[in-house]
């Protein structure tokens, strides 16, 4: 498999699936059947960003608007579920697998500018940047669905602004602390540590009927500070292929 290339897939998958799921393109997704198309453009113009160097392969640029048809295509199925979610991300990320297995020897064109070619092979640069969105962004919304499935006392359709702006900040640090232990020092562990144990403390007494505090629990926080750690982890100590 061309892991250069599926590391830049990757990340353009993250930016628009999660970065870029603004509040009106959600709502737009589930109340016009053509909203997934909308969301599946925003998918195929970053991924043609990254991977610019690239498109000079006629049947690359075209692999990559099918997989965006697809994407779109398989996007019409609503996910209520946890497990509903993970085999939705599941299957994205197989096609990327795919389509960094079907180009394994296609070379990138080298016209680049100096200092943005210089980034753009960077690769331990894409992977901090993925494993950024995967802490906060990703792991927001496996805790929104874990809520969904296993609290009874759950009924919040979207985030609480309260959640949302925490988790983030939570998750941001969990990686960055975690990755900077391995890389500079061990003190910066704390800064993974503290903030969800604060966050965790503050969460501990309700303030909805769900038995949430202002929309988020204790626990979420747990799971916030071990999914932010294991990224941090593998980034910090370069644990892929």
């Amino acid at each position: 498999m061309n892991t250069f290339l599926f590391y830049r897939l990757f990340l353009a998958f993250l930016i628009a699936d999660y970065v870029l799921q603004f509040d009106w393109l959600f709502r737009l997704r589930y109340s016009k059947r053509w909203g997934v198309f909308v969301h599946a453009g925003f998918h195929l113009v970053v991924t043609l960003v990254l991977c610019l160097p690239y498109l000079r392969d006629t049947w690359f640029f075209v692999a990559v608007i099918g997989l965006q048809v697809v994407h779109g295509l398989f996007d019409q199925l609503k996910k209520q579920t946890l497990w509903a979610f993970l085999g939705d991300q599941l299957f994205h990320v197989a096609t990327l697998v795919g389509l960094a297995f079907l180009f394994g020897n296609i070379t990138p064109a080298d016209w680049l500018p100096a200092w943005l070619d210089v980034l753009w092979k960077d690769d331990y640069l894409v992977n901090l940047l993925s494993g950024l969105l995967l802490s906060a962004y990703v792991g927001m919304i496996l805790v929104n669905f874990a809520n969904k499935t296993f609290r009874k006392s759950f009924e919040r359709e979207g985030f609480s602004d309260y959640f949302r702006n925490s988790y983030l900040f939570g998750g941001l640090l969990a990686f960055s602390g975690t990755e900077l232990g391995f890389q500079l020092s061990p003190w910066f562990f704390l800064a993974a540590v503290v903030p969800a144990a604060a966050l965790a403390w503050i969460a501990h007494r309700p303030t909805d009927t769900d038995g949430s505090f202002r929309g988020a629990y204790k626990l979420d926080y747990l799971w916030m500070l071990l999914w932010g750690a294991l990224w941090g982890t593998i980034v910090g100590l370069k644990l892929y292929p």
